[in-house]
């Protein structure tokens, strides 16, 4: 309590009106040149003994510069007096200087990077009009929202009955659009939109219009808004389209309208967007397409009134979604929706960092103070002379400056670096990444950081001045004094802080370590090397009929492998690890579930589908040519749904009744394979014999003889062969697909990692700059030890023991803290309890080490005193 009335009674004279003695420059250089000649006369040369009289009783010319009157306007004169007074300093320790100067770098600049990526991403406005007011619907089992499911289109029309809640609801589902002609075929990412989105959104053309209403019905629907990227990319940005017509997947559209620059609704890559029509049946539910949901939120409505609403709406309706009839919606702001999955990641990276500064500023204000500790004598013989404490603290702070404005510039340069190398490592569909820029915002909360880590660094050295005292600093040298017992404690303190800081930090990269670890080990079900994929979708304008369809995939399949190098190729609406078809599945005789309906990942493949994806057959057999629309419906389940639906018999023979009410028999099982990613595993598989359930979107996939990716193009070439029209996207091998489920997980683990390596750098350094400065405080007591024959293990264990001691007890605080918040991490890990006692215990045993090793460096010093000289002194 002492020390804080000091640094009330400290700011509180800041704003005196105080004058100081004229006449203290004079006397200073009096008793600097007295102090001179007696060490000449004890025979030092006249620079040595200037040198050393500089060290007593400080720089001549500050004492100078801070006897002036404190007249108006002079207070910003001796601050700015004393900044460049504090860069002479540095240039005298450049040790110090490039210390401290990285650790502020290092705090600012990861802080700087990650709340750059974090207003990015979760707190920049979403470039709409009232962006607060747009929602997004979801259906979900239950309140916590843990499963949501898009709603039906049936849906939204209940929902545009709410006008309390919702001023306008929109729907709008992905579509892939194939534009030929004029060029190279190009596959176009879009989206089928109510024509309503726009003015939802309160978004206007940047040329020509948006939808009309009744271009959502058939034959008046064959119009599109192109994004502003693909007008000026692929039309040169002609104002002259408007109006035209293009081929988008083998039909005419009239160009309407271009998008406003940088509009990317609902996520970034966006190329066009056209009007939904719904099919027969979907307003009575006999036909339900999945649809994702936004909505504009009445003038006097909140999200919690909107929720209530909506959820008294579900119970009224018979069904909202397929096969569901407990469901019920969800409303959540359109931003909140937008970061769900990368939310968590983010904060605790964000928090990461707040460890990461907080040490960073105690390890400053321990440099600080250990430097202000060593001008004690100087404090105190300015004190004598008729100095003022504020005089000697504003100093004492304003020295602080130069290391701050250096490391804050250096900080914002780095991470300037470090976001460009994240946004480059990003993983791919990380929403909003387009907005990461460092950016006004951003450095102003970064100018706020700076200024509280250089008050956090200032209080000690500013305490120190404020409680020199002349008398206590000459006692005996000041050895033992009650002053020096505390500053010790307080240094020990801070160290035990540094600790309590970095435990934390590692605990969550070694959880985080032994997470990727876990998924590494993960069995994919299949073989991703030398498999090479591609997607695309075929065009219903083109190719009308299912049998049509199927009969150009055959073709495609055939170019394929009739390319050197090719082993096998096939094709399938989907390949592992990039996402799945849900299909509600009925079973005449289930073993192992309580309900007849199960929902499983439906994927229509061709026959070599399993042989070129490398997935075993486990009973049975796989597809043939003979499996077509005229021969019984037929399937292959994997191994999981074999043992959920029939435990301990063979499923081979086993009947049920697929999408469309259309029963078969099931005549293979494979292995399992991962649906969208490895950490998560939702749903068995069941495949399809592509001639029998025939869908627009397909993969193809080849195996190679050698490298997959240099096959490529080859393959475009093929496919071209069969249809010059067709487009191609997503062109990558399995190895990159399997490297991308990952990416995410593979960043936020080095980015703690590097976090944990930066705060157990820092810790070493923090003990060992204590111990290093106690043991020269005690050479004397260590020079008496082995003179009373102490050995060298004795005070080599006595000095490790004082800096392990900090380590120990700032250790047990930090486990606290990890355990307290493991609920936090808990969402990150995969395979491992957020309470992992194991991590914790490595975790803890890492810095204890480096504790250890950093203490043993400067105790090699104390072991060394020379107890006759210490006599001598004596």
């Amino acid at each position: 309590m002492r020390i804080v009335h000091q640094i009330v009674a400290l700011f509180r004279s800041v704003f005196r009106n105080r004058r100081v003695d004229a006449d203290l420059a004079a006397e200073m250089r009096f008793h600097v040149e007295r102090d001179v000649q007696a060490n000449i006369a004890r025979g030092l040369s006249p620079d040595a003994a200037r040198r050393a009289a500089h060290l007593a009783f400080g720089s001549v010319d500050a004492m100078q510069e801070q006897s002036r009157d404190e007249r108006p306007g002079a207070g910003v004169r001796e601050i700015a007096r004393d900044v460049r007074f504090g860069a002479r300093l540095l240039r005298k320790s450049p040790g110090f200087a490039l210390t401290a100067i990285a650790i502020v770098a290092l705090g600012i600049g990861a802080a700087t990077a990650i709340f750059t990526v974090v207003h990015g991403v979760l707190l920049r406005p979403l470039p709409y009009r009232e962006p607060e007011r747009l929602v997004s619907i979801w259906a979900s089992h239950d309140q916590s929202g843990a499963r949501l499911f898009p709603p039906a289109a049936a849906d939204v029309v209940e929902l545009r009955q709410l006008p309390r809640s919702f001023e306008g609801v929109a729907l709008l589902r992905a579509a892939n659009l194939n534009l030929s002609g004029d060029g190279e075929p190009q596959r176009l990412a879009g989206m089928r939109v109510s024509s309503n989105l726009f003015g939802v959104l309160g978004v206007s053309a940047a040329l020509g219009r948006t939808f009309l209403p009744d271009e959502e019905q058939a034959g008046r629907d064959k119009v599109v808004v192109l994004s502003y990227a693909l007008w000026h990319g692929r039309f040169g940005a002609d104002s002259s389209l408007i109006g035209r017509q293009v081929q988008l997947s083998g039909s005419p559209y009239t160009v309407i309208g271009v998008a406003p620059p940088g509009f990317q609704f609902p996520w970034a890559g966006l190329d066009a967007w056209v009007p939904n029509v719904l099919e027969t049946g979907e307003l009575t539910r006999q036909a339900i397409n999945n649809y994702r949901v936004v909505a504009r939120l009445a003038p006097r409505a909140t999200i919690e009134s909107a929720r209530a609403e909506a959820a008294g709406l579900a119970r009224r309706l018979p069904q909202i979604g397929p096969g569901v009839s407990d469901a019920i919606f969800t409303v959540d702001s359109v931003l909140d929706d937008a970061v769900r999955d990368v939310r968590p990641a983010l904060q605790l990276v964000l928090g990461a960092v707040a460890f990461l500064l907080a040490l960073a500023a105690v390890n400053l204000s321990n440099l600080f103070g250990s430097k202000a500790t060593a001008r004690s004598g100087e404090f105190a013989v300015r004190l004598a002379l008729g100095a003022s404490r504020r005089r000697l603290a504003i100093q004492a702070m304003a020295e602080s400056v130069p290391v701050l404005a250096l490391g804050g510039v250096l900080g914002v340069l780095v991470a300037s670096w470090a976001v460009r190398a994240f946004v480059a490592a990003a993983p791919a569909g990380m929403p909003r990444i387009e907005h990461i820029a460092i950016s006004v915002p951003v450095l102003l909360v970064s100018l706020a950081l700076l200024v509280v880590i250089g008050f956090g660094a200032s209080i000690a050295p500013a305490v120190h001045a404020w409680r020199s005292d002349f008398t206590t600093v000459t006692k005996d040298g000041g050895r033992s004094s009650t002053v020096g017992r505390t500053r010790s404690r307080a240094r020990r303190f801070g160290v035990a802080a540094q600790v309590a800081f970095a435990v934390p930090l590692l605990v969550g990269a070694t959880l985080l370590v032994r997470s990727a670890l876990a998924v590494s080990k993960v069995d994919l079900g299949f073989v991703p090397d030398r498999v090479a994929t591609m997607s695309f979708e075929v065009s219903r304008a083109k190719y009308v009929s299912d049998q049509q369809v199927s009969d150009y995939y055959a073709r495609v399949v055939e170019a394929a492998r009739a390319v050197p190098g090719v082993t096998t190729a096939a094709i399938g609406n989907r390949v592992p690890l990039l996402g799945g078809q849900s299909n509600s599945v009925s079973f005449d005789t289930p073993k192992g579930i309580s309900e007849d309906d199960l929902e499983v990942d439906s994927r229509p493949v061709t026959p070599d589908y399993f042989a070129t994806l490398g997935i075993r057959l486990l009973a049975g057999r796989t597809f043939t040519d003979h499996d077509d629309a005229t021969s019984p419906v037929v399937a292959v389940v994997d191994e999981r749904l074999a043992r959920m639906v029939w435990p301990g018999e063979s499923a081979i023979g086993k009947r049920f009744v697929g999408p469309g009410d259309r029963p078969g028999t099931i005549v293979g099982v494979v292995n399992h394979t991962r649906t969208a990613t490895l950490e998560s595993d939702p749903r068995p598989q069941m495949y399809w014999s592509h001639r029998q359930w025939v869908q627009n979107r397909a993969v193809l996939a080849v195996r190679a003889q050698g490298e997959a990716h240099a096959l490529f193009p080859q393959l475009i070439a093929a496919v071209r062969s069969v249809d010059p029209d067709q487009s191609v996207y997503e062109v990558r091998t399995m190895p990159e697909i399997v490297e991308r489920s990952l990416a995410q997980r593979r960043l936020t683990t080095t980015l703690l990692v590097g976090f944990g390596t930066v705060a157990l750098v820092l810790a070493a350094v923090g003990i060992y700059g204590v111990v290093a400065y106690s043991v020269s405080q005690r050479m004397r007591e260590f020079g008496i030890r082995v003179a009373l024959g102490a050995t060298r293990r004795e005070v080599t264990r006595l000095v490790v023991g004082q800096g392990t001691s900090m380590a120990l007890a700032g250790a047990v605080i930090g486990l606290t803290i990890a355990i307290v918040g493991a609920r936090i991490m808990s969402s990150l890990l995969y395979g491992v309890s957020p309470r992992d006692a194991t991590s914790m215990a490595a975790a803890s045993l890492l810095l204890l080490a480096v504790a250890t090793l950093a203490s043993y460096i400067p105790s090699r010093r104390a072991a060394g005193a020379d107890p006759g000289m210490t006599l001598r002194s004596e």
